[in-house]
C-alpha cells in the first residue's frame, strides 16, 4: 500500500516554494493577570486545501487554517477557552503544468508540504501573540509529519514532462 509521503513525493520532486504569506489571523482572550490559572492545557489544529492558480497554470495554492487554544488545566467545562488564536497562511509553488498532477498527490502534498513550509511561522505566531495574552513561554512542538497508509485507489502517474525536469 502506498503512503502519503510517496504520493506527496510525485509533486514535491518537481515543485519550487515561492512565498508564504500570513492572509488572516484572529486571536481572543480573556486571560486576565488577575486570578489567572497556573497550568494550562495546550491544543493545537490544523487542515488543509489547495488549488491551482486560475490566472498562472505553473502555480500551486496551498491554504493552511491552523488554530491554537488554551484552556485551564483540570477545568470540567471543556467550553472554557482563555486563548483562542487562529491563521490561515497561502503558500504560493512554482510547479510546471500542475494540472497535470493526480489530484491525490496534490491533496497529500499540500497537507505535508504546505504545513511543513508555514510551520515555523505559525510557531512564532502562537509564542508571540500567547506571551501577549499573558501566556509565557509557550513553544509549539515541531511539526512531525505522520505517515500514512493510503488505500490504493489507482496507480500514480507521473507527467512525462515532470520526469525530465
Amino acid at each position: 500500500m502506498p503512503t502519503n509521503v510517496e504520493r506527496a513525493s510525485v509533486v514535491s520532486r518537481h515543485v519550487q516554494i515561492e512565498s508564504a504569506t500570513l492572509i488572516d489571523t484572529r486571536m481572543k482572550s480573556t486571560l486576565h493577570t488577575i486570578d489567572q490559572p497556573t497550568a494550562f492545557r495546550l491544543g493545537n489544529w490544523f487542515r488543509c486545501r489547495h488549488e491551482l492558480s486560475s490566472s498562472n497554470p505553473d502555480r500551486l495554492l496551498v491554504h493552511v487554517e491552523l488554530k491554537f487554544e488554551a484552556s485551564p488545566e483540570g477545568e470540567t467545562d471543556s467550553e472554557i477557552t482563555v486563548v483562542d488564536l487562529t491563521a490561515t497562511f497561502l503558500a504560493t509553488y512554482r510547479l510546471a503544468d500542475a494540472s497535470s498532477y493526480p489530484q491525490d498527490a496534490l491533496h497529500h502534498f499540500a497537507d505535508l508540504n504546505g504545513t511543513l513550509n508555514v510551520w515555523p511561522y505559525w510557531r512564532e505566531l502562537v509564542q508571540s501573540f500567547a506571551g501577549r495574552a499573558g501566556l509565557p513561554g509557550v513553544v509549539v512542538p515541531v511539526f512531525r509529519p505522520r505517515l500514512k497508509q493510503i488505500p490504493e485507489q489507482e496507480e500514480l502517474q507521473i507527467p512525462e514532462e515532470a520526469e525530465s525536469r
